[in-house]
């Protein structure tokens, strides 16, 4: 289970902070690997389990040392360790209640996973930054400020909302765990009675059954509202989902603010009022080109951090996630939209060869669907080296409506195409994917529409996807 891969983006350029993290992320996956393996004693997971807490303790010790001598600002500081201590909280309580969970090897260390990976790119990069900062010469109180100031909209709410799901993750296990108390008491005190006083057995007995079946619902509930076992899963397929839009959001960043470096120097020489200057200026920054590619730029970034602020709204509504309504879609459309809003991942490695046809509206969840165009189109865009062509084609037949994206790229062998809708296996490079997008795609199109999501690839030629959808929805299926 070493679903945990070090990013490179986790790097806080801090050596000490950095090898922590690294041993931080081993212990996860060790104590994940000695949990599928079923057979290991109570007494080796329990020593295990003290040496992660005992671990991760000690890190955040010397992450605390560290601000205080280096007179981070207090504010930051306070934050910090109020993270650290809740983890320590949710871990314990975790723990304690992992026989009442039904995987609880899932659970546990996909809790673990999540919640490192959160901190790592939250609050320990906003530590590194500040501390950069300070020593650059500016205040605690300057480098926290200019900090709040360079903070990311989208990514600032999407921790935050994380940050509140962990917070309700711990108030339900404690309230698990004090159900599972009461009920020890409870049982015995009814098991004392029931030695004392033989007679009240067919009472004591009935009380105990409906205490218990009362414990069973609770406890039932509280794991299907809050997801408890796949909040670990959900957080790395957000972070994996968000990773796209924001990628050539930043980009298009990049390229306005050359654009505006360029409209600033034709500024500077209209008011120096020599004409010879303001001609090359003008002819250096291409106005015209300017004049056609800035709207565009700016509509592409507001469409992917529309998406991104979708991604977040979905986890504000985690508890009615499965609730999302079907309708009618057009699905074309909603291709077209999908390659404008990653144009930007698209336009360096490959052609867009569009083979559209008719089909009728599909009833689906569009959010979803679009999502799955996205991961197919990127995934496509990263299998191809130099330059080459991805085919989108759609059409329909026998009831359903069928799309296809299709790359000259690198192509997979048998064995990694058996292999590729597998949750964290990737062929990627650290740093380029978390082997999540093709798992979350198959379970999107399979599992919640009724659909089939095929591949076929040969090695050196490319790949190709094909998703099959009921027109009419999965009850049709």
């Amino acid at each position: 289970m070493d679903a945990f891969i070090w990013d490179a983006r986790f790097d806080t350029g801090i050596p000490l902070v950095d090898t922590q993290h690294k041993q931080l992320v081993d212990a996860v996956n060790g104590l994940g690997n000695e949990l599928m393996l079923g057979d290991v004693t109570e007494e080796r997971l329990q020593m295990l389990f003290r040496q992660l807490a005992e671990y991760a303790r000690l890190h955040f010790a010397d992450e605390e040392k560290m601000m205080v001598e280096l007179k981070v600002d207090q504010r930051h500081i306070d934050q910090h360790v109020a993270e650290h201590r809740q983890f320590v909280e949710q871990l314990v309580a975790l723990w304690k209640t992992r026989t009442s969970i039904e995987k609880p090897a899932e659970a546990v260390h996909g809790f673990l996973a999540s919640w490192l990976t959160v901190h790592i790119l939250g609050e320990d990069q906003v530590m590194a930054r500040q501390m950069a900062d300070l020593k650059n010469g500016l205040t605690p109180s300057a480098a926290f400020d200019a900090e709040k100031r360079s903070e990311d909209p989208g990514t600032k709410v999407l921790l935050g909302a994380l940050s509140r799901l962990y917070a309700l993750l711990s108030k339900q296990n404690q309230a698990l765990a004090a159900v599972n108390v009461s009920l020890e008491e409870r049982v015995k005190e009814r098991t004392s009675d029931l030695a004392a006083a033989n007679i009240q057995l067919a009472r004591e007995q009935e009380e105990l059954t409906e205490l218990l079946g009362k414990v069973e619902e609770a406890q039932q509930q509280l794991l299907q509202s809050e997801k408890m076992a796949a909040i670990g899963q959900l957080a790395a397929g957000v972070a994996h989902e968000i990773n796209n839009p924001v990628g050539f959001v930043n980009s298009n960043l990049g390229t306005l603010k050359t654009y505006v470096g360029q409209l600033l120097n034709v500024i500077t020489a209209y008011e120096t009022g020599v004409p010879e200057d303001i001609a090359a200026a003008r002819n250096k920054a291409d106005i015209e080109f300017l004049r056609d590619d800035l709207p565009s730029l700016v509509a592409e970034s507001q469409e992917g951090l529309g998406r991104v602020t979708k991604i977040v709204q979905d986890l504000k509504d985690f508890s009615h996630v499965d609730q999302a309504e079907h309708q009618r879609a057009d699905l074309n459309a909603a291709i077209e939209s999908t390659l404008n809003v990653v144009w930007n991942e698209l336009k360096y490695k490959a052609e867009i060869v569009r083979e559209l046809g008719d089909i009728p509206a599909v009833a689906c969840v569009p959010a979803q669907i679009n999502q799955v165009f996205m991961n197919l189109l990127v995934n496509a865009a990263q299998a191809i080296e130099h330059q080459g062509k991805i085919f989108v084609r759609s059409g329909a037949e026998n009831n359903q409506a069928w799309f296809e994206i299709e790359d000259t790229g690198q192509g997979m062998s048998e064995e990694v195409r058996n292999r590729i809708f597998e949750p964290f296996f990737t062929t990627k490079p650290v740093g380029k994917g978390t082997g999540l997008g093709l798992s979350i795609s198959y379970d999107i199109i399979v599992k919640k529409h009724g659909g089939n999501l095929d591949v076929r690839s040969t090695p050196g030629k490319g790949t190709c996807f094909r998703i099959w959808l009921p027109i009419d929805g999965k009850a049709s299926a």
